[in-house]
């Protein structure tokens, strides 16, 4: 089951495959917790950062995915 790492956020997912729950995330993601910068981003990547005074790396969705992941990835799902 995927589940928002956001502390105090209790969504997840509701998908028939790990694929549709990952695209369900992501939505989330950019819906609840995504915020709009004004920058040149190539097609295809978005920018992320860990904190509010973190710098903004650019990457891949997916390249983005694993980078939330290993943040949040505490062993105590």
């Amino acid at each position: 089951m995927v589940r928002c790492a956001y502390e105090g956020c209790g969504w997840q997912a509701i998908a028939p495959s790990r694929e549709a729950a990952d695209e369900q995330y992501a939505e989330h993601i950019v819906t609840e917790h995504a915020e709009t910068v004004d920058a040149d981003i190539p097609d295809g990547m978005v920018q992320v950062r860990d904190g509010e005074d973190a710098e903004w790396r650019t990457m891949t969705v997916e390249q983005a995915l694993a980078f939330h992941e290993g943040l949040h990835d505490d062993g105590g799902e």
